[in-house]
């Protein structure tokens, strides 16, 4: 029975990618304080890897650090910032692959580089295969290291699985499914409605959610911009009809269609209903006589001719000078010498 377990034990995948470090306050097992790891700090770590320019060892028991012989159990050839934390990717030497299928290690414990103050990481600088890790939580690497330890965010003790849970009920509801939707089945959806908003967008099939986000915006920035214009076209529509208001009811004083007392009610009209009030002035008699209508100023000269009252007789009369003197002519009262 031994060796049936010794040979399940070899037969173990190894894990290419191991979570070096957790996103979050990670607490240690001896009474040291928690490091405080947040996107930032992770950032830091990967820039200082990639300065740096070497791969970063991964030994037994922390032997180089002791200054003996310190043979690598492998070496961190790449690092990558995941949701959850730090992660590496590591080439095992044949014999450290040989302990790990024995289950003669089954825990890793990196060594960081701390700022003093804050203790937040801010270089990687070994990793060693020990059965004693100092990171509180840490799952075995022959678990593969797929979920990264429980770590406390904000001061509360989260479950990623009770989280990934709640995230899924949200995405029903948004999406429209049944509260027994398969897990499948929201997903499903949920990428059909990010496609079809990136196609009615004008997007690639492929665009990420950046590039959603920032189509939505311009399309919410263009739509403000455009009840800014109907405005605008509003405030010229009604300018121009006022002005053609203006126009039309001129034209109607001065084809003596009405009374210069009719004005304010003409263009009241005209502003009610234009049409109607264009029939009315082709179609209503001349109230005064053409060309008795003039501007200020006009037939002044000729006004300066008449006696007294025969202004008064022009006003009462609302006749030209021009016009009363033609008619004083025409009786040979008086000559057209104002000419």
């Amino acid at each position: 029975m031994a060796k049936d377990t010794d040979n399940k034990a070899e037969r173990t995948d190894l894990p290419e990618w191991i979570c070096i470090l957790p996103l979050g306050t990670v607490e240690l097992v001896d009474r040291r304080e928690p490091l405080e790891v947040d996107l930032a700090a992770l950032k830091t770590v990967a820039e200082s890897f990639l300065q740096r320019g070497v791969d970063v060892v991964v030994d037994y028991e922390h032997q180089s650090l002791q200054g003996g012989r310190a043979p690598a159990a492998g070496w961190i050839k790449e690092l990558a910032i995941r949701e959850d934390g730090l992660w590496g990717r590591v080439e095992w030497t044949q014999q450290a692959q040989e302990h790990l299928r024995r289950r003669e290690y089954r825990y890793f414990s990196p060594v960081l580089k701390l700022a003093p103050e804050t203790r937040r990481p801010q270089a990687l600088m070994q990793v060693a295969l020990t059965n004693v890790p100092a990171i509180k939580g840490l799952p075995p690497l022959v678990a593969r290291c797929e979920a990264a330890p429980r770590v406390k965010l904000q001061g509360l003790a989260l479950d990623e699985r009770e989280e990934e849970g709640k995230v899924l009920e949200k995405l029903k509801v948004l999406m429209g499914l049944e509260a027994e939707a398969a897990e499948d089945a929201v997903w499903s959806k949920t990428l059909e409605v990010f496609r079809d908003l990136g196609a009615t967008l004008g997007l690639p099939e492929k665009a990420s959610a950046s590039q959603l986000k920032g189509a939505a915006a311009a399309l919410k920035a263009g739509a403000e911009r455009m009840e800014e214009i109907l405005a605008e076209l509003e405030a010229l529509k009604a300018r121009l009809a006022e002005e053609s208001a203006a126009q039309t009811v001129e034209e109607a004083l001065q084809a003596g269609r009405i009374t210069p007392a009719q004005k304010e009610w003409a263009l009241e009209y005209f502003r009610q209903d234009p049409e109607g009030f264009k029939t009315f002035a082709a179609r209503a008699p001349q109230a005064v006589p053409t060309g008795e209508l003039r501007r200020p100023g006009e037939g002044r000269h000729a006004q300066g001719r008449l006696a007294p009252e025969e202004i008064a007789i022009c006003r009462a009369l609302n006749l030209a000078p021009e016009e009363y003197l033609k008619a004083k002519a025409a009786s040979g009262q008086v000559q057209e010498t104002w000419r």
